[in-house]
Protein backbone atom coordinates (compact mmCIF):
# COMPACT_ATOMS: atom_id res chain seq x y z
CA UNK A 1 0.00 0.00 0.00
CA UNK A 2 2.75 2.45 0.90
CA UNK A 3 4.72 1.76 -2.29
CA UNK A 4 1.71 2.28 -4.54
CA UNK A 5 0.89 5.53 -2.73
CA UNK A 6 4.48 6.68 -3.11
CA UNK A 7 4.51 5.85 -6.81
CA UNK A 8 1.19 7.60 -7.34
CA UNK A 9 2.35 10.72 -5.52
CA UNK A 10 5.67 10.76 -7.38
CA UNK A 11 3.92 10.45 -10.73
CA UNK A 12 1.53 13.21 -9.72
CA UNK A 13 4.41 15.52 -8.92
CA UNK A 14 6.21 14.69 -12.16
CA UNK A 15 3.10 15.21 -14.28
CA UNK A 16 2.21 18.46 -12.54
CA UNK A 17 5.75 19.80 -12.25
CA UNK A 18 5.05 22.54 -14.80
CA UNK A 19 2.47 24.02 -12.44
CA UNK A 20 4.96 23.95 -9.56
CA UNK A 21 7.64 25.59 -11.69
CA UNK A 22 5.33 28.47 -12.59
CA UNK A 23 5.28 29.49 -8.93
CA UNK A 24 8.44 30.76 -7.28
CA UNK A 25 9.96 27.77 -5.50
CA UNK A 26 13.35 27.94 -3.83
CA UNK A 27 15.87 25.34 -4.94
CA UNK A 28 17.71 25.27 -1.63
CA UNK A 29 18.21 22.10 0.34
CA UNK A 30 16.61 23.84 3.31
CA UNK A 31 13.34 24.13 1.38
CA UNK A 32 13.19 20.48 0.28
CA UNK A 33 14.67 18.66 3.30
CA UNK A 34 11.45 18.49 5.38
CA UNK A 35 9.90 16.41 2.61
CA UNK A 36 13.00 14.25 2.37
CA UNK A 37 12.97 13.61 6.10
CA UNK A 38 9.34 12.50 5.85
CA UNK A 39 10.16 10.14 2.99
CA UNK A 40 13.13 8.75 4.94
CA UNK A 41 10.76 7.95 7.82
CA UNK A 42 8.21 6.34 5.47
CA UNK A 43 5.49 8.84 6.34
CA UNK A 44 2.18 7.85 4.75
CA UNK A 45 0.86 9.94 1.89
CA UNK A 46 -2.68 9.29 3.07
CA UNK A 47 -2.25 11.57 6.08
CA UNK A 48 -5.09 14.08 5.71
CA UNK A 49 -3.09 16.71 7.60
CA UNK A 50 -0.45 16.84 4.86
CA UNK A 51 -0.77 19.92 2.73
CA UNK A 52 -0.27 19.85 -1.01
CA UNK A 53 3.06 21.56 -0.42
CA UNK A 54 4.16 18.80 1.98
CA UNK A 55 3.25 16.17 -0.60
CA UNK A 56 5.02 18.13 -3.34
CA UNK A 57 8.19 18.27 -1.27
CA UNK A 58 8.02 14.54 -0.52
CA UNK A 59 7.42 13.63 -4.16
CA UNK A 60 10.09 16.01 -5.45
CA UNK A 61 12.64 14.65 -2.99
CA UNK A 62 11.87 11.04 -3.88
CA UNK A 63 11.90 11.78 -7.61
CA UNK A 64 15.18 13.70 -7.65
CA UNK A 65 16.98 11.20 -5.45
CA UNK A 66 15.64 8.15 -7.29
CA UNK A 67 16.41 9.67 -10.66
CA UNK A 68 19.96 10.63 -9.77
CA UNK A 69 20.69 7.37 -7.94
CA UNK A 70 19.88 5.38 -11.07
CA UNK A 71 21.91 7.49 -13.48
CA UNK A 72 24.99 5.62 -12.39
CA UNK A 73 28.51 5.83 -13.67
CA UNK A 74 28.00 8.97 -15.76
CA UNK A 75 27.79 10.88 -12.48
CA UNK A 76 30.43 8.87 -10.62
CA UNK A 77 28.06 6.88 -8.47
CA UNK A 78 27.41 3.19 -8.52
CA UNK A 79 24.40 2.11 -6.50
CA UNK A 80 24.80 -1.45 -5.25
CA UNK A 81 22.60 -4.14 -6.75
CA UNK A 82 19.31 -4.25 -4.93
CA UNK A 83 19.64 -0.74 -3.50
CA UNK A 84 16.24 0.81 -2.86
CA UNK A 85 15.08 4.37 -3.24
CA UNK A 86 14.45 4.35 0.52
CA UNK A 87 18.14 3.61 1.14
CA UNK A 88 19.12 6.40 -1.24
CA UNK A 89 16.83 8.89 0.51
CA UNK A 90 18.22 7.94 3.91
CA UNK A 91 21.80 8.36 2.67
CA UNK A 92 20.99 11.80 1.29
CA UNK A 93 19.17 12.93 4.44
CA UNK A 94 22.05 11.77 6.64
CA UNK A 95 24.62 13.52 4.42
CA UNK A 96 22.79 16.84 4.12
CA UNK A 97 21.71 16.92 7.77
CA UNK A 98 25.37 16.43 8.66
CA UNK A 99 26.21 19.69 6.88
CA UNK A 100 23.76 22.27 8.22
CA UNK A 101 25.82 25.22 6.98
CA UNK A 102 25.22 24.14 3.39
CA UNK A 103 21.42 24.12 3.51
CA UNK A 104 21.27 27.26 1.39
CA UNK A 105 22.95 25.43 -1.52
CA UNK A 106 21.10 23.92 -4.47
CA UNK A 107 19.34 20.76 -3.34
CA UNK A 108 20.07 18.84 -6.54
CA UNK A 109 23.81 19.42 -6.31
CA UNK A 110 23.90 18.25 -2.70
CA UNK A 111 21.87 15.14 -3.59
CA UNK A 112 24.37 14.21 -6.27
CA UNK A 113 27.27 14.85 -3.89
CA UNK A 114 25.61 12.74 -1.18
CA UNK A 115 24.99 9.82 -3.53
CA UNK A 116 28.56 9.99 -4.84
CA UNK A 117 29.81 9.85 -1.25
CA UNK A 118 27.49 6.97 -0.33
CA UNK A 119 28.00 4.88 -3.47
CA UNK A 120 31.25 5.82 -5.21
CA UNK A 121 32.28 3.81 -8.25
CA UNK A 122 35.28 1.58 -7.63
CA UNK A 123 38.17 2.26 -9.94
Amino acid sequence: MRLSSLITATLGVILNYGVAVAQPAPLSADYWMPGCRDVAKLIHFSNEEDSKEDLLKMGFCEGIISGLSYTGISFGLCAPDGATSQQAVRAVVQYIDGQPRRLDEDFRGLVLEALQAAWPCKK
